[in-house]
């Protein structure tokens, strides 16, 4: 699973900065595209533990990458991935 580090809050401004290609992506895409929704909260869970333990969660930088996805989808997905985020505090 790509760490939540993997991925660089730069607010639109370093396109070509990504640490993540598309390669890489769909690579992580065609590995979870078939869990349930349980099956992929217990994996970003599992995630989020082994980070806390290891100190590398940055729980801030989460939020403010989520809170920049505000108004690029539907009010009820983000409202639901703030949930999520919520609960991973």
């Amino acid at each position: 699973m790509a760490k939540l580090s993997d991925f660089k809050n730069c607010n639109n401004n370093c396109k070509n900065e990504s640490k993540v290609d598309e390669k890489t992506l769909n690579d992580i895409y065609s590995k979870y595209k078939d869990f349930s929704q349980d099956d992929l909260f217990s994996t970003l869970m599992n995630e989020v533990a082994k980070q806390k333990e290891n100190g590398t969660f940055d729980y801030v930088a989460l939020e403010n990458m989520v809170n920049s996805l505000e108004g690029t989808m539907p009010k009820e997905n983000f409202e639901n991935i703030k949930r999520i985020l919520n609960r991973l505090k």
